[in-house]
C-alpha cells in the first residue's frame, strides 16, 4: 500500500491544547516525526503532547510537561504513532513560545 505524505504546522496562541492534526476520514496515518521548538530566547518551555482515540473516546498524553530550552527542540524520530480516522494529536505549551511540526504518512483504506 502506498501512502502519501504530509507536513503540519502549529504555531501556540495560547496555553490550551491545540491540535496539530486530525488523521481525515477513510485513511490511517503514521506519525513518522515531530518537532517541538522552543521559539523564546531566553525561557524554557514546558510542552504537553497527546493523542485523542476518538472511536474510544479517550484521550492519552505522549509526553507531559517537558522542558524544552530556550532557542532549542526535542525531535522524537520514528515515532511511528497510528491515528485511525478522526483520531487527532494535540499540544500545549506557553503561548507564543512553542511550535511543533509533525511528519505525516496517509494511508487510503480500501472499503469493505
Amino acid at each position: 500500500m502506498v501512502g502519501r505524505l504530509k507536513n503540519t504546522s502549529v504555531a501556540l496562541s495560547s496555553t490550551d491544547l491545540t491540535t496539530i492534526y486530525t488523521c481525515p476520514v477513510k485513511f490511517t496515518a503514521i506519525i513518522r516525526e515531530i518537532f517541538l521548538t522552543n521559539v523564546d530566547g531566553s525561557a524554557a518551555v514546558d510542552a504537553t503532547l497527546k493523542y485523542t482515540d476518538t472511536s474510544a473516546s479517550a484521550t492519552f498524553s505522549l509526553i507531559s510537561t517537558k522542558s524544552i530550552a530556550a532557542d532549542d527542540y526535542l525531535r522524537i524520530e520514528d515515532a511511528k504513532i497510528i491515528l485511525e480516522a478522526g483520531d487527532i494529536l494535540a499540544q500545549a505549551g506557553a503561548a507564543n513560545d512553542l511550535e511543533v511540526t509533525v511528519f505525516v504518512e496517509e494511508f487510503l483504506r480500501p472499503q469493505g
